[in-house]
């Protein structure tokens, strides 16, 4: 396991940004935040430091965390689709999308009907094909315009996330070939639930838009730290400066990482491995 040797400096005129994958990182199993985890953060950001949750969630399903943990800048969504900060109206969001032709392409040349379920989202409206209460847990559907039935036939615009449920995986490669066709999109399937495939850009990830809020708040690459479990979150593993994977995360996220964590989600890991960083304890 790497560990941490030595702790860094927390100079008064230099910023830190410190980003936090949530599910399976910032949140424990049963989906809340340690306390001492959230201490430590209220306090890294009362010393002037950023600190954003970095998700493949929507944006309704991180402001519960991002309240709670009293964060007053941007956050990222849709695993950088979208970055936006709901305390600054000065800061224009940042949007990425998945074409609403390319998805209608999709579901015609391989049938609708013939996927168990699809999911498609924006920030005002959740489109299931059909309805399915396992769907909830993952997409959140709570302040949100939803609706049931074909999307062909429901849906008007560009989303933000478009995920599709197989019966079983006997179409993935054919499907990834057809959707790798298109310049600039591919798709992953869930490394923890196989039968889930979700559209994304290439172009586009949480790197990305770590790199656009570098950028504004002009924090150099050193300065940037971050935390991941999953193998989404392998892009801003290998770009910040000084990065985590959690002791619960995967192998191909911990072979790529500057650190592991001390602990995993549930005992306090950012905690613990925030407070070893900063003051070697």
């Amino acid at each position: 396991m790497k560990t941490q040797d030595n702790k860094i400096a927390m100079p008064s005129n230099q910023k830190f940004l410190i980003v936090l994958d949530c599910d399976g990182t910032l949140l424990t199993d049963d989906k809340s935040i340690c306390p001492l985890t959230a201490k430590y953060l209220k306090y890294l950001q009362s010393q002037g430091n950023i600190v954003a949750i970095a998700s493949g969630r929507p944006s309704r399903a991180i402001l519960p965390y991002y309240n709670k943990l009293g964060l007053n800048g941007p956050f990222i969504a849709y695993n950088g689709g979208l970055v936006k900060d709901p305390k600054d109206p000065s800061f224009i969001p940042i949007e990425k999308k998945i074409p609403l032709q390319v998805i209608k392409d999709f579901l015609v040349h391989f049938k609708e009907e013939s996927f168990f379920n699809l999911m498609s989202e924006d920030e005002d409206d959740l489109y299931y094909l059909r309805e399915e209460d396992c769907f909830d847990d993952f997409f959140h559907p709570r302040d949100i315009n939803k609706h049931t039935g074909s999307l062909l036939k429901q849906m008007h615009k560009d989303v933000f996330a478009f995920i599709i449920q197989c019966y079983d995986q006997s179409r993935h490669q054919v499907i990834s070939n057809y959707v790798n066709s298109y310049p600039d999109l591919g798709i992953r399937y869930w490394y923890d639930s196989p039968l889930f495939g979700e559209f994304y850009h290439y172009s586009v990830n949480k790197s990305t838009a770590i790199e656009s809020l570098e950028e504004r708040y002009q924090i150099d690459r050193a300065h940037t730290i971050a935390f991941g479990d999953a193998p989404n979150d392998i892009e801003m593993i290998k770009k910040a400066g000084i990065s985590f994977a959690m002791k619960n995360g995967s192998d191909q996220l911990k072979e790529v990482s500057t650190y592991v964590t001390l602990e995993d989600n549930n005992h306090e890991g950012i905690y613990l491995s925030l407070r070893k960083l900063f003051e070697g304890k």
